[in-house]
Formats: structure tokens, sequence, C-alpha cells
């Protein structure tokens, strides 16, 4: 070989051009330092080789090939025509070419190139189609066996304007106008890099800069800066990266999408959008459903931002400063926010389970709930929330060491050391109400409250049941009993009802301290306008007895008209201590009246 270089050499030189030319050329001038200086690095063919001024030459159907240290063969360029400069040892050409690796998964077609020897680079100028082997995207132990052909529509395609490599770096650089093509795969971009070190053989990562836009199996993705490695299988998007796909779409400092595993995760100030059709009626952030139903929304969406989340085809996690929006045709609906949030979805959107863990505060429609964890199911609407969860709803509020609310059903069990706190005159509006009057209840605002205690209770829209342990601390009224219904304020502004029942007890309270006391097993307090009448009566049934300043009433029937200021006792009835006996059924209590 060498003698065959110097004679062509000789003659490139003392030959006039275009004469002498030398056929079925070859040249291999570099070699590998040892312990491998017997293998040569490039080998330059050419079915014919002719001398041309300043050292050159030009060779027609040229072949370079290059390979490893071990012999192997790592690339083959071919071209119809090309120059070979002796003295550069670089090889150029303005024709056509074709690469392929030695493996023949990647293959390169392009119009204009130069070769340089000396560090075996690759430059091509212009109109440059590679196709890469699906399996280069494999990790090695999952990439194809060499032998086997690859699939139809297994390919991708790169287009570009230019495309440089250099097997010193392994990299592969494609720039200008850069677009990928492949099933279920587009990209475009500035530029598009191609690691394959020396010491691997194997594309290792694929690096997409410059205003990248891509389609990835259902997955549209912008940023830019995005990095495909494979050996992890992951594509990490940088540069305000963002995502769509589904109807689902987000963003944040940094996407990954995990392609084996179909996992996409988000990093840094990370933000989820999706569709809220399909949540049920109360929306991605449940409400208890006391609230005054709204109509549908027909662009119901809800928004997500936490630290970091991670979606799956069917379930989704959220952590660190999760903050959720729930919209209504543009409009905000409801808020929630916690440490941690689980998701799982039945399809591809439907919520199926939420599951909020560590200072979770929801909020919707004027109602607020805390806790330290909160569960939501959609096949029956309950919200579950437990680890000291509390409510709020306009100047209600409560709290127990469980509460779970039915959104559909429109109403919320509080169970375990049942407290509710509400306007004193939403519990029982009286016609004898006196701001002021003594009592131990809260008063803000130049509002009076009433407190209510019990083992558990279940509150609607407009009414309550307390049942277990109930004890009602009231300004002008004090109860205890078993069980209790309450017609709550919302039924209406003129009418209240209050059923005691099993070892009922109460005080009744005047502005003054003192107390009207009873007791029975059931006690009815209504109130009530109709028209210019108005009724405010309290039933004592099941062995009542009524203790006032004038004595102590006993009958199987005990009526207290507290508008009037009177008692009705019907039949037979027993009086202790002073009484007015002048009229049969009817004992008059003292010339005052009564507040709460």
């Amino acid at each position: 070989m060498a003698l065959g270089l110097a004679l062509f050499t000789a003659i490139s030189f003392a030959q006039p051009v275009g004469k002498d030319a030398v056929r079925k050329f070859s040249v291999s001038p570099e070699y590998y330092p040892p312990p491998h200086e017997a293998q040569m690095k490039s080998l330059l063919q050419g079915a014919e080789a002719q001398p041309q001024p300043g050292g050159k030459v030009l060779i027609t159907q040229a072949k370079l090939q290059t390979f490893q240290e071990t012999g192997q063969r790592e690339m083959v360029v071919e071209a119809p025509q090309c120059l070979y400069d002796m003295n550069g040892r670089f090889v150029d050409s303005a024709g056509p070419l074709q690469v392929r690796t030695g493996d023949g998964k990647i293959s390169i077609a392009g119009e204009g190139f130069l070769w340089l020897q000396t560090n075996s680079s690759l430059v091509i100028s212009n109109r440059v189609h590679t196709i890469v082997h699906r399996g280069l995207l494999e990790a090695p132990s999952a990439a194809m066996p060499t032998n086997v052909p690859a699939r139809e529509g297994e390919d991708i395609d790169v287009y570009s304007d230019q495309f440089n490599y250099a097997a010193s770096t392994g990299l592969g650089i494609y720039t200008g106008n850069v677009r990928v093509a492949g099933t279920n795969l587009s990209l475009t971009s500035g530029k598009l890099t191609l690691a394959i070190p020396e010491s691997q053989r194997q594309l290792q990562s694929i690096t997409a800069e410059q205003s990248v836009v891509g389609d990835y199996e259902g997955i549209h993705a912008t940023g830019e800066r995005a990095v495909y490695s494979t050996d992890t299988g992951f594509i990490q998007v940088t540069g305000h990266p963002t995502w769509f796909t589904d109807r689902r779409e987000g963003s944040g400092d940094e996407i990954v999408i995990d392609r084996t595993n179909r996992i996409l995760r988000a990093r840094g100030d990370a933000y989820l959008k999706i569709p809220g059709q399909g949540l049920e009626t109360s929306g991605f952030v449940p409400g208890s459903g006391l609230a005054t139903k709204s109509p549908p929304a027909t662009n119901q969406s809800v928004e997500i931002r936490s630290d970091y989340y991670e979606l799956r085809t069917n379930w989704a996690i959220f952590r660190r400063d999760v903050q959720v929006s729930d919209l209504a045709d543009a409009q905000l609906k409801g808020t929630m926010i916690c440490r941690e949030m689980t998701v799982g979805f039945s399809g591809t959107n439907e919520l199926q389970r939420m599951v909020a863990e560590g200072d979770v505060v929801m909020e919707q429609e004027g109602q607020w709930f805390t806790s330290g964890r909160a569960v939501y199911t959609a096949t029956n609407g309950l919200l579950e929330l437990n680890d000291y969860p509390a409510w709020q709803s306009g100047l209600r509020g409560g709290n127990g060491e469980w509460i779970v609310v039915d959104t559909r059903a429109g109403e919320m069990l509080v169970y375990g050391k049942a407290f509710m706190l509400l306007p004193a005159s939403e519990f029982a509006e009286t016609s004898t109400m006196a701001p002021g009057a003594a009592g131990t209840t809260k008063a803000k605002q130049g509002v009076q409250f009433a407190e209510l205690f019990s083992k558990e209770y279940i509150l609607k829209q407009d009414n309550a049941l307390f049942t277990g342990g109930v004890r009602i601390d009231h300004p002008q009224m004090k109860w205890v009993c078993e069980r209790m219904t309450a017609q709550l304020a919302s039924a209406g502004p003129q009418s209240r009802r209050i059923v005691a029942e099993q070892s009922v007890a109460f005080d009744l309270v005047d502005e003054k301290g003192q107390k009207l006391h009873g007791i029975g097993n059931k006690a009815v307090y209504t109130y009530g306008v109709t028209g210019a009448a108005t009724n405010e009566l309290l039933v004592l049934t099941g062995n009542p007895m009524l203790e006032t300043t004038n004595g102590t009433l006993r009958n199987s029937v005990i009526i207290l008209d507290r508008l009037n200021n009177k008692l009705l006792a019907p039949g037979k009835y027993e009086v202790l201590g002073p009484a007015d006996t002048g009229v049969t059924n009817l004992f008059r209590l003292p010339n005052k009246k009564l507040t709460r």
C-alpha cells in the first residue's frame, strides 16, 4: 500500500493533468498508535484517480471507510466524485454522497461534503437526510441485534441544512431547519446532536436545541432544549418547557418524559390544567354541597400548581406547595392547598379518587374545610376529612374528629367530639331577642352566637340532626339531650323549629340572668311569623316538669307561650309552690320577658 501511494504521488506531480489516471486507487496513511499500530484508521478507495494541480487527486466512485481500534468498520462514505488533497489530507466534493455506519443503523445522504483525515471528521453542507434505525433509541441491553432488519415504520428520518461529525468527540451535529419524523414522532429545532462516544460505539443521547417543538406518542412538547438518553429512556425538556396531550396541558422548569413506562414528570413551578367535565357537579375541589347549587358550567377546568408532579396513565401525584383552582366559565369556583396530593383517574380525565395530605385547606363558594388529610371518591361523591378537620360556611363553622361530606345528597356528617358554631338567630329566633343578654356564648362584630356540642351531627342546607350527648349554649337558652333536630335559618327567615328528645333538660334565660328550667323526654320549640301574627311556643311531653319563680309545674303536656309569657297545662296538672289558681289550666309566668 505504501509503495502504491509513493508511485501515485510521483505520477501526480510528474505527468500532465488529465493523463495517466490510476485505476482502483486506494490510500490508508493513518494508523492507530500502539498497541494497535497495525490497525488503519481509514481507507480511501476509488475506481479511478486523476492528478490535479496543487497536490490534489480527482477520484470517481470514491469510497471512504473508517475503522475502530478493534478493526470493526465504523463508517462508510460513498460519492460519485470527490477531490483528495494529499497535502492537507482531506476529501471534499460539491456533489452528492451517501454515508452509513458500519452496523447499518444510521445512513446519511446529502450534497457537498468535507472529510478531514487527521481527526476523522465529516462535514455535509447541504440537504442532509439521515435515517436512524429505531433500535438505536433503546438502551444497549435492549437494542435489537444488528442482524435483525428494521420493522416497517420503525425508522426515524432527520432532515437539516448541515451536518458535522467528529470521531474524536463522537458527536453528530445537525444545524439549520432541523426536522425529525418517525412513527409517533415529529420534531423541529435549530440544532440536533447525536452523541455516539468512541468508547461505546452506541447512540448515547439525542439533544435538540433552539425553539424545540416536538410530538412524541401523543405528547406535544415545546422548549429550548430537549435531551433523550438511551440509558434511561427519558426525554428531558428545559428552557420554559410546555406540553399538551389528550386535553391535558402543563409546564414547569423541567419536564421529563419516561417513554418506557409512559410517565410524565414536571419539576419546578410545575403547572397542570385538565378539563373539569365529568369531575362531579361540585367540581374537582368538592364542597359540602350545603350552599345553593349554581347552574352547571359549560366550560369547566382545573389548574394545579406544585413544585413537582408525576403523571401516569390513570393516576397522578403532586408534591410540595400544591395549589388547586377549580374554574367555571373562566371564573374561580373553588381552591385547595396542601403539601401532597394523589389523584386517580378512571379513563383518561375522569376523576375517580383524590387524596390530599398535609395542611389541607379547601374553599368553594364561601365554604372552607381544613384538615390534615382529605379523601374524595367520585363513585359515591363522598369527601372524607380527618386529622383535626374543621369547616366554615359563612358565619357557621365547626369541627370534629371526622368529617364526611356527601356532595350528591348535599349533607355533611361531623363525627367524634363534634362542635358547631353559628349565629344564634339562625338556630332559634325568639320574639324576646335582646342584644347583650346574659350568657356565656361568643359574640363578635355585634353578632351573638350559639355553640352546639354532640357526639356527631348531620348538617344539611336548611336543617341539622345532633345525636349523642347533645349540649346547646344559646344566648337565651341552654339545652342538653341525646337527640336534637333543628330547622335552621336557611329554611326561611320567619320559621324555626327545634325538636329535642331523650333526657331533655333546658334553661331559658332572661335579660337579668334569671332562669326558667324544664325537663322532659321531648321538647318541641317553634317560632313562626304568618302575616302580622307571630307565634313562639315550647311544648314539653314525656313526664315534663317546668320550674319557675312561682313554683314547679308537672303535667303530661306543658306548653310555654313565650310571646304572651304564659304556661298552658291541658287536663290535670300539678303545681308545687305559690300560684294563681283562679285560672283552671293557665299558669301565668312572672311579669317579665324571657330572652335567649
